[in-house]
């Protein structure tokens, strides 16, 4: 009978457990507001970044369902050799970019959803659904200390925020 027990609390801790793994995304998010530059702040350690610096995304609207995405960063130091690969962003609701998949090279696609964005879209945080893959961006190249701090504080209620690695910047936001 203990044992049985045991196992329904444990099972039951699991299920609570997985419901607060990851935020849900914000209600929505205008494409066209959300086109243009964003400079990497923070992320989780991907493959694709792994000796970046300087590193941002761009999003240009192709039309009202899909975005062209461009990703740069410099290699290794700021003034490096450049590093850029292009995709395709498509909405996964309806003009509504909350929720989207983005492919690069025609095959490797994945689902993102963005958790966190200001009104004035200056600043945003997208992830995947478990959280093993998490940017924070800003319009500029740097954001103010208490807001980051804010950032923080919000994520760090579905993960480990020493997990983060804080994007190198060029202080004048620019490539070669």
């Amino acid at each position: 009978m203990k044992m049985l027990f045991l196992i329904i609390l444990f099972t039951l801790l699991s299920f609570s457990q997985a419901s607060i793994i990851s935020p849900k995304p914000v209600e929505y998010v205008s494409p066209k507001s959300f086109a243009g530059l964003w400079y990497e702040i923070a992320r989780t350690y991907n493959k694709f970044e792994e000796n970046c610096v300087a590193a941002t995304v761009e999003y240009k609207n192709i039309n009202e369902n899909r975005l062209k995405v461009f990703n740069r960063c410099f290699e290794y130091e700021i003034g490096g050799k450049l590093i850029s690969y292009t995709g395709i962003v498509k909405p996964l609701l309806e003009n509504n970019l909350a929720q989207l998949d983005k492919t690069y090279y025609w095959i490797f696609s994945k689902e993102y959803k963005i958790i966190y964005l200001d009104k004035s879209y200056q600043t945003a945080i997208m992830s995947d659904e478990s959280m093993e893959n998490l940017w924070i961006m800003h319009r500029k190249p740097f954001m103010k200390k208490e807001n980051l701090e804010e950032l923080l504080f919000f994520i760090k209620n579905y993960m480990d925020t020493s997990k983060l690695i804080f994007t190198k910047q060029d202080k004048n936001g620019r490539y070669k």
